[in-house]
């Protein structure tokens, strides 16, 4: 059975649409068929991110209008199990019964749909998708933690709250103690803890390389959170492993 993924952020620059693709990256070495659809209309970034874009001829909205849904997949050459469906580049109104059956319709020939939302605080256009999981991204600053809460606050009235992944986060700042330990992020969030990934060059470098090593700490941190997301028991992280 398919599981389906929105990752959102209160903020932007909180690293989300590079986790998408990480996460598409960990799942699809796991053997798994990964639809990532961009969803930031007007500001498209997952075709670049994996070399995609010089091929692109329709996006989702081209697809949605058209009810062929598969003209707008591209398939990266790097990653057989991985599939793209870029946002259009010019701000366009899409129909929310329409992206409901094209997610919908996805589920049934993907493993994962990883849906990489745009920052804020609209959710209306997913708010009809079936069993979906919404993971916050955010960062260990005070200022994008407490974006993470306000993302919280939105799902009061939600049978289940969003899930937290830390994204960019220094070691040496717990180290040091500029941060204290991970609960007190936790706490402020008001976001149950899905992972932490450090900070590191490879995710910021991915739309140029393309690549993320399979022993380092990212991948490592990537592998651990869908492990979590596919059912194992995997131990929440602590300073000495992230």
């Amino acid at each position: 059975m398919s599981f389906c993924l929105a990752l959102v952020s209160g903020k932007g620059g909180t690293g989300k649409s590079s986790i998408s693709c990480g996460l598409a990256v960990a799942f699809a070495k796991r053997k798994l068929k990964v639809l990532l659809v961009d969803l930031d209309i007007g500001l498209p970034s997952l075709d670049i991110f994996f070399g995609v874009e010089k091929d692109v001829v329709f996006d989702l909205s081209d697809a949605l209008t058209s009810r062929d849904f598969e003209s707008a997949f591209y398939y990266p050459e790097n990653y057989e199990n991985i599939c793209i469906v870029p946002a259009p580049p010019k701000n366009k109104e899409i129909d929310k019964n329409l992206f409901t059956d094209f997610i919908e319709t996805s589920k049934n020939l993907f493993d994962v749909v990883i849906i990489d939302m745009s920052a804020g605080l609209d959710f209306s256009l997913t708010e009809d998708i079936k069993n979906l999981k919404y993971i916050c991204v955010s960062n260990p600053d005070p200022v994008s933690i407490r974006d993470a809460s306000v993302v919280s606050d939105k799902f009061d009235d939600k049978k289940e709250k969003p899930l937290l992944i830390i994204n960019k986060f220094d070691i040496a700042l717990m180290k040091n103690g500029t941060y204290k330990n991970f609960d007190s992020l936790v706490d402020i969030s008001k976001i149950q803890l899905l992972g932490v990934v450090p900070i590191s060059n490879e995710l910021m470098l991915f739309p140029i390389t393309k690549k993320i090593g399979r022993f380092g700490d990212t991948y490592n941190a990537l592998k651990r959170i869908t492990g979590r997301l596919c059912g194992e028991r995997i131990l929440l992280p602590n300073p000495k492993n992230i």
